[in-house]
């Protein structure tokens, strides 16, 4: 008689163990299922409501557009500085120059604001000495030209400005 006990003893042994490894496998099983869905909602979600991102124009900036008509935009309002080192003051008016036509002065409008700033930081940075240098006015237009296109290329705009102009100078 005991060893059909045995035999009941081993056959429930390993009766359990594979109970055990059949519970394991199923969780395991039903772990992948759930991370496989979840991993194809995220990309069913993400993958088609945007456009894809070309890497090449990020990295490219702005592209130059096909040269057409010279023109040129008057910025209205004068500008007034004091200058450094100095108790003189300037009043300058500008007018930006582009040979790309209506498109890149309809740009400069739009950005005339941020443009008008900039102008006005770099105004207030010229020493009162310098004014009288025979260079002056050309450094500081071209100065001046490379602050309007950085502006310009801070809103992915390709800096069109060619020439900066001084239509009214006036130091006191």
């Amino acid at each position: 008689m005991a060893k059909p006990k045995k035999e009941n003893t081993e056959s429930a042994e390993s009766g359990e163990n594979t109970g055990g490894k059949g519970k394991i496998l199923i969780a395991f099983g039903i772990v992948v299922l759930l991370a496989g869905g979840a991993g194809t909602g995220y990309y069913l979600m993400n993958s088609g409501d945007e456009p894809p991102e070309d890497v090449a124009s990020e990295t490219e900036g702005p592209i130059e557009p096909e040269i057409g008509e010279t023109l040129y935009l008057q910025l209205e309002s004068p500008f007034l500085v004091n200058l450094m080192d100095s108790e003189l003051m300037m009043q300058v008016k500008l007018a930006l120059r582009t040979p790309y036509g209506q498109t890149m002065v309809s740009d400069f409008s739009a950005h005339e604001f941020g443009i008008r700033a900039a102008f006005l930081e770099e105004l207030a940075k010229i020493e009162g000495r310098s004014i009288t240098s025979e260079n002056f006015r050309k450094d500081t237009a071209a100065r001046l030209r490379d602050v309007a296109n950085a502006v310009l290329e801070e809103q992915n705009i390709y800096g069109g400005v060619d020439l900066v102009l001084f239509t009214e100078f006036l130091v006191q």
